[in-house]
């Protein structure tokens, strides 16, 4: 499935992400502002194309979910039947200065993790991977609001963005182990000042795998819960050999392996 990374990369090279605003009937623009909903918007428009593109030369077809309000932005699959469909969301968000964290929220683990079928299009048992597209900007505070241009006087608009960064990798490797707020039930990632530990998956979830990553989210304790047996990685780790017996998912998964695969963590973190 790397294609896909490998493909979006060398393909986005290739976009300038100016945008000036919108163009009406009329031939005047509207600007954009600074409003973050709009901009990741206008950052989903970029990408989506380029995904159309690589899901056709790999014998795929790109599918927007008929529903704005559930997981994924995108599918790429090759038949409604396939349980080898492949998920995409699109992430973005804007950081003050390069010293600034970076932090996500990658999507629910109280619906669709749990239940098949929960706010999710087709099943959660139907995707074989989970991508994440992040785009990473700078707000440009001279950008105008809500202003008017003739298309011929286009080039005097501030764009509202600048030193846009984007990366493709696996939902699971950039996830961190706390939701991305307090009082929802949302996956943040994890917490970092350094792009490149999100565009190369360095979360602790990328060393525990795939399997760690969806136990520890589908028995994270919801907003509510008056019975929190962990709330972090490290309660998490003493938790989880002494349930693993009782721990199931909705997928087969090998517990001798995952078993392995925190003892080898814990070895290499001797501070967890």
């Amino acid at each position: 499935m790397d294609f896909i990374i490998d493909k979006f990369y060398e393909k986005m090279a290739e976009v300038k992400f100016d945008a000036f605003g919108i163009l009406d009937s009329n031939n005047y623009i509207h600007t954009l502002g600074t409003d973050s909903k709009i901009i990741g918007r206008i950052f989903e428009m970029f990408a989506q194309p380029i995904l159309e593109e690589i899901a056709a030369e790999n014998g795929y077809r790109l599918k927007t979910p008929e529903s704005q309000t559930v997981y994924p932005d995108f599918v790429m699959l090759k038949s409604e039947e396939s349980k080898e469909k492949i998920a995409i969301d699109i992430k973005t968000t804007y950081i003050d200065s390069d010293n600034s964290t970076i932090k996500f929220t990658l999507g629910s683990f109280g619906s669709y993790m749990r239940n098949n079928t929960k706010n999710i299009e087709y099943k959660y048992t139907d995707y074989t991977k989970h991508y994440v597209i992040g785009f990473v900007y700078k707000r440009n505070d001279a950008a105008q609001e809500s202003r008017v241009y003739k298309y011929e006087d286009r080039n005097n608009i501030a764009f509202p963005y600048y030193d846009v960064k984007y990366f493709i990798v696996e939902k699971y490797k950039i996830a961190g182990d706390k939701p991305g707020s307090g009082n929802t039930e949302n996956i943040g990632s994890f917490a970092t000042r350094n792009f490149l530990d999100l565009k190369n998956g360095r979360g602790p979830f990328s060393e525990l795998g795939q399997d760690v990553f969806d136990i520890y989210w589908k028995y994270y304790p919801k907003y509510r819960a008056t019975n929190q047996e962990y709330t972090s990685l490290s309660e998490f780790l003493r938790w989880l050999p002494v349930h693993i017996d009782s721990v199931e998912l909705l997928h087969a998964f090998d517990k001798q392996s995952v078993l392995e695969s925190i003892e080898k963590y814990k070895a290499a973190h001797k501070n967890i």
